[in-house]
């Protein structure tokens, strides 16, 4: 059985109906700028044009509920949702510990 992939715009809603495209565009890049975690990315073409597409699995969509309840329903700061959703218990311990030092 093959993966599903799906855009940016459709996770969105898939992630919450009102969650707005832009918004986890941003989400996305912070995401790989501030962890290792890489979304899929592949050109394809369109209409006689080449364009570069996002696209995620059902994996990415689970982090990103994920993501987006720890973000809105339990209003815990952004960068801190990510690192609770996207690093590994021992990376975020470290993180933490080393934010804990930093005076």
């Amino acid at each position: 059985m093959s993966e599903k992939y799906y855009r940016v715009k459709t996770a969105a809603k898939l992630i919450d109906p009102d969650f707005s495209s832009r918004t986890l565009y941003s989400w996305i890049a912070k995401i790989e700028k501030r962890t290792k975690y890489r979304f899929l990315r592949k050109t394809i073409l369109r209409n006689g044009i080449l364009v570069d597409q996002l696209l995620l699995t059902e994996e990415d969509i689970q982090l990103l509920r994920k993501l987006y309840r720890l973000r809105n329903k339990e209003r815990k700061d952004l960068t801190a949702a990510i690192f609770t959703t996207f690093l590994s218990p021992e990376e975020l311990s470290k993180r933490l510990l080393l934010e804990e030092n930093i005076f």
